[in-house]
């Protein structure tokens, strides 16, 4: 067997080598070469993995924000509190001077909180008061993000992706992640209906109006896949019924 020598002159002297002479071992370079590599009943010393985490939160936006809560109860109105509403739960966290209090979702009518930057208010009304064309009400809150004849919705959801990291090839994540999805929809005689993305399929909404709002959409150069232009394309359809 021939073997192979590494030198390296470091400062007039032979440098040791820096390769384990156990990892050199012939037994060692076999199993490397064997197609079959490491089976499933060897065991692997190291590192352990490390325990995984959960990546994300499940709030509307974790900033607590200033607001107006309206109860079912006597239409009581509770004002002025700092609040962050939690998707997963349903409840409604205040931040009081004895501490942060919870409410729960279903005794919220609707609440409306003020954004600290722009100082412009978002308002929600619980999804429960409404229905889907099966007639099944729906949980949670929508944001109200266009208000009049026809409403314009949106509706955040929580959908967490389980940890799927493979130990034997390394890869993938050894964490849950917490993602949230923004879905939009309409309030169109009684019945709330999910928007479509295109915008062919978005125009017959728009009934006696569609063709001024085709034209609108086009002639400023509106998607219906992004939230402001879509909001934009409401407001201006709701200004249109009110002329």
């Amino acid at each position: 067997m021939s073997v192979l020598l590494l030198f390296t002159f470091v400062s007039g002297s032979y440098a040791q080598a820096v390769v384990p002479a156990n990892v050199r071992a012939t037994n060692t370079l076999d199993k490397l070469n064997d197609l079959d590599g490491i089976n499933t009943g060897d065991i692997l010393y190291g590192i352990p993995l490390p325990e995984g985490k959960t990546i994300g939160d499940t709030y509307l936006d974790t900033h607590w924000r200033k607001s107006s809560i309206l109860l079912y109860d006597n239409e009581k109105l509770i004002e002025g509190f700092p609040v962050r509403y939690d998707i997963m739960t349903d409840e409604l966290e205040i931040k009081s001077t004895k501490g942060i209090k919870v409410l729960k979702g279903s005794k919220i009518k609707s609440f409306v909180w003020i954004d600290s930057l722009s100082k412009t208010p978002d308002y929600f009304v619980n999804a429960k008061d409404f229905k889907d064309s099966d007639g099944v009400p729906f949980s949670g809150f929508f944001q109200v993000l266009a208000d009049g004849s026809l409403p314009l919705f949106k509706k955040t959801l929580i959908d967490i992706k389980k940890a799927d990291y493979n130990i034997q090839f390394n890869v993938g994540s050894s964490n849950d992640k917490i993602l949230k999805k923004n879905e939009f929809f309409a309030l169109k005689e009684n019945q709330v209906v999910e928007l479509h993305t295109s915008r062919k399929k978005l125009i017959p909404l728009f009934a006696g109006k569609a063709e001024q709002m085709e034209q609108f959409i086009k002639e400023n150069k509106l998607s219906s896949t992004k939230e402001e232009q879509l909001k934009i394309i409401f407001e201006h359809y709701n200004s249109l019924l009110n002329n």
